[in-house]
């Protein structure tokens, strides 16, 4: 009788195990059916060519003069490390104003310069926690120069014709993405995710992953 009890309980134990995993599975499907479009994330009525076929590319449409930007770089550059080889990161700078086109033409000569990695959050800091005004080149090749980078290859670079062509296409992209703001992330040329829509910047992440996702399905599937 006893070993009868007992065997009950082991295969009423592994019933709740079942439903407990069930629950959770169920669970992480309900929260990828949540994200909808035109609430969560925008479908872009013109899709953008992106760089590669083979890759789902997300672009971080951004600026170097935008608070918000300097708010959630943290968690986008811990986030970007956990994507599979199959997901191509990249950055579009927002090309608004005259500010904004200094820090676009910065962000594509350190690009240019293969120094990005040295510049990228010291340029953030220098702006918004350091309160530094850096929207002219001159000042720009001075703060290259407290970096230890070379300010007469910066002032060459800037002005190169590969970096305001880069500069204008990036103004072009951010055309094609329809954003009314920055930080948004464009997911494989189609979809655009803000924090306003998807709920906040941690939410908004959750949303691309979701859409990484959905894109890397639609490409088993042949699409």
């Amino acid at each position: 009788m006893k070993k009868t009890m007992t065997l009950i309980s082991k295969f009423t134990l592994a019933a709740v195990f079942i439903t407990l995993f069930a629950a959770a599975g169920n669970s992480a499907m309900a929260q990828d059916v949540a994200y909808v479009a035109g609430t969560h994330y925008v479908e872009l009525p013109v899709p953008i060519k992106t760089r590669a076929a083979d890759k789902i590319e997300v672009a971080e449409y951004f600026s170097y003069g935008c608070p918000h930007c300097y708010q959630i770089e943290p968690m986008i550059s811990s986030w970007k490390q956990q994507l599979g080889n199959d997901v191509e990161f990249i950055r579009t700078p927002a090309v608004w104003n005259k500010d904004y086109e200094v820090y676009a033409q910065t962000y594509y000569t350190a690009q240019a310069l293969n120094v990005l990695d040295q510049v990228h959050v010291p340029l953030f800091d220098a702006i918004h926690s350091k309160r530094r005004r850096l929207n002219d080149p001159e000042q720009m090749a001075g703060f290259f120069a407290e970096l230890g980078l070379d300010p007469m290859a910066f002032a060459r670079t800037y002005s190169s014709f590969g970096v305001r062509a880069s500069t204008q296409q990036a103004e072009a992209k951010g055309r094609a993405y329809r954003s009314g703001g920055v930080p948004a992330l464009i997911v494989n040329g189609k979809y655009r995710v803000e924090a306003a829509m998807a709920g906040g910047n941690a939410e908004m992440l959750e949303v691309v992953s979701f859409l990484i996702k959905k894109e890397r399905l639609f490409l088993k599937q042949g699409g």
